[in-house]
């Protein structure tokens, strides 16, 4: 045998191997079934919500929540940690996250997904609505007012139109000198 069959039947070993991570995924077994659409969270405050994992596989499996793009100012008190997901059932997850007292109001997302070891993730973005009167419906990881900006579309105004009328007389009266 040469050095490629050889090295093409140890990765095949290794693939094969339960819990080893050398495997690839095509299909997306442990998948959401729910999450929120907004979370609403107070400054200085934690707030709870529940999302559903689904085992559409034909194996058990330990999932846990892992989460990233986490905003200044948001953190995650608890995920549920790992439970073990039967075979064509569903688990609910209690998420607690905590909004620091001087976040400012807004609305921001950050995004979870399961992790098991016989499937590929599957990530799903979760809105936080922080409380306040400047509440953005736009989510974003950047509240309005911290280097984003706004979304609404404002009117000139009259005094631009009033500025505008200006500029144009002195124009006409001072091209008609000429």
């Amino acid at each position: 045998m040469n050095r490629i069959t050889l090295l093409g039947i140890g990765i095949l070993i290794v693939a094969s191997i339960p819990g080893c991570h050398a495997t690839t995924f095509a299909d997306d077994i442990i998948t959401f079934t729910e999450t929120p659409s907004v979370v609403e969270i107070e400054p200085g405050s934690e707030a709870s919500f529940d999302v559903t994992l689904m085992n559409v596989g034909s194996q058990y499996a330990d999932v846990d929540i892992n989460n990233r793009s986490i905003p200044d100012g948001i953190s995650i008190v608890d995920n549920g940690g790992t439970k073990l997901v039967d075979m064509r059932k569903s688990v609910t997850y209690r998420i607690t996250i905590h909004a620091n007292n001087d976040i400012a109001p807004g609305t921001y997302r950050f995004e979870i997904a399961d992790r098991s070891d016989i499937d590929r993730n599957t990530w799903e973005t979760i809105n936080v609505r922080v409380g306040g009167e400047r509440a953005v419906a736009e989510p974003t990881g950047v509240p309005e007012g911290r280097g984003r900006e706004s979304t609404k579309k404002n009117s000139p105004g009259l005094g631009a139109i009033a500025a505008v009328s200006v500029l144009l007389l002195a124009y006409r009266l001072g091209s008609g000198r000429s």
